[in-house]
């Protein structure tokens, strides 16, 4: 069994990492030889922090799809164009956005260092804040705020990129073109009906779309729509994810 699990309002919740519970389940999936990766928005930089040690060296794709590592190598970047990238950030200062961008391990962002996102940014201070000039490879583009946040979103979705809105946040992600998680997966070798799935949000459907088995976590429309489950987000979340997946796991061993 492979199963790919995005991170935030997935399997660890307001920020917080991935609870003990969840991540000694996962250990045991994993010591019975099924491949547990994880997929989110995040850079593998910021994945790190709400997972601990023992899945450090797992599938990680992140940047919404952007960047893979496995067994802490990296195995594929996407880049966004230089020339592309210069011109999506003229858009944003443009309409005067906050935002933060990715190179393939540091970053670099545009607003004052007391924002509260900057919590979620570089928890093992491992990476380094760098000048937006200094970028020699731009992977993701985050906007954090905006004023004019739906005209801008318009202006974007012209350009020939990749955009996720992040709606529990209230965040733009910007990367590459045909960049997803399903599309990091096939990179990777893990083809349509091959994998279980977990995820919350719109950056989630490409996976969904073409998973053997897929668990929606909450109620976001374009996931419930075409998931095999839904688990809706109460007090007992962590208790219904295991439980969901000790199902699928006895349903393995009984074939």
């Amino acid at each position: 069994m492979k199963v790919i699990f995005d991170l935030d309002g997935t399997i660890c919740f307001k920020g917080q990492p991935v609870s003990k519970n969840i991540l000694d389940y996962l250990e045991n999936l994993q010591s019975l030889g099924h491949l547990i990766g994880f997929a989110s928005a995040r850079p593998c930089r910021d994945m790190l922090p709400v997972l601990d040690e023992r899945f450090r060296h797992n599938l990680l794709i992140g940047a919404n799809g952007a960047i893979t590592y496995y067994q802490g190598e990296l195995m594929h970047v996407n880049y966004i164009p230089m020339k592309l990238a210069d011109e999506v950030l003229s858009i944003l200062d443009e309409y005067k956005a906050a935002y933060l961008i990715d190179d393939q391990w540091d970053y670099a962002y545009n607003f004052e260092c007391n924002h509260p996102f900057l919590e979620n940014v570089d928890g093992l201070n491992i990476s380094k804040r760098v000048k937006i000039s200094d970028l020699t490879y731009i992977v993701k583009i985050l906007v954090v705020s905006c004023d004019r946040f739906e005209e801008l979103s318009q202006r974007l979705r012209r350009l020939n990129v990749t955009i996720h809105y992040h709606s529990s946040e209230g965040m733009l992600d910007i990367t590459n073109k045909n960049t997803s998680k399903m599309e990091a997966l096939r990179r990777f070798g893990i083809r349509q009906g091959e994998f279980t799935c977990f995820g919350n949000d719109m950056n989630d459907i490409s996976m969904f779309k073409e998973a053997r088995h897929s668990v929606a976590i909450g109620s976001f429309p374009g996931l419930t729509d075409i998931a095999t489950h839904c688990i809706h987000t109460d007090d007992d979340i962590e208790k219904r994810i295991i439980e969901e997946l000790q199902k699928m796991s006895n349903s393995l061993v009984e074939r």
